[in-house]
């Protein structure tokens, strides 16, 4: 379903599916961080020989708003300095960056599987908050997701290629949410096994 991003070869699948989609949407590259730690989304496996497919990515990054690589952060970017709540927790806040699923893949049910990602980390690292510049489409993910805790924090940013939106989200208390961590993962679950009556679930989910 996933895999922490620990080898070079790991590393080479995560840079071939984040760079496709740059291409692709026409989305700035940014460097990828000496300090992320980096996700690749796994296709589910269906036969047991066949090799694991790479259909997504993901990058966390300590937040540090005088780092002059922050994707967040910066005159180009956001003042996410700004809001106090953040700048409280700056230690235990989290950049989110190079989120993707591979153009082949969207729209198939798989965004829940970062779900597990998010779990994984907020577990490993405790982070009070997640900052991103995400497009519309993730960010209402995101929401669908986790609820009313992802928060815009801003107007729509015109970046250099697209239109992006500020956003924070408290996943300390997401993950308090036990109700709701246990449906998303749960049908999650249910979806990739092909459980028809749990397929049902899941779209009502997505379109509540």
């Amino acid at each position: 379903m996933y895999e922490l991003v620990k080898t070079r070869r790991q590393q080479k699948a995560f840079e071939n599916i984040w760079e496709f989609s740059c291409e692709k949407q026409g989305w700035r590259n940014d460097p990828y961080a000496e300090m992320g730690i980096r996700y690749n989304l796994l296709l589910p496996k269906k036969h047991l020989l066949r090799k694991r497919k790479v259909i997504g990515t993901i990058e966390f990054i300590p937040y540090d708003p005088t780092n002059p690589h922050s994707t967040v952060e910066g005159p180009t970017r956001w003042e996410f300095s700004k809001h106090e709540e953040i700048m409280a927790y700056q230690s235990q806040t989290w950049e989110i960056d190079k989120l993707c699923i591979h153009p082949k893949y969207q729209r198939q049910g798989y965004f829940p599987f970062f779900m597990h990602v998010f779990a994984e980390h907020a577990i490993l690292h405790q982070p009070k908050y997640y900052l991103a510049l995400i497009e519309k489409k993730l960010y209402r993910m995101l929401r669908i997701s986790f609820g009313l805790r992802v928060e815009q924090k801003g107007e729509e940013f015109i970046g250099p290629d697209t239109v992006l939106i500020p956003i924070v989200f408290d996943i300390n208390k997401i993950m308090e949410d036990e109700e709701r961590i246990s449906r998303v993962l749960g049908i999650e679950r249910a979806f990739r096994h092909g459980k028809q009556q749990d397929k049902g679930l899941f779209h009502n989910l997505l379109n509540r």
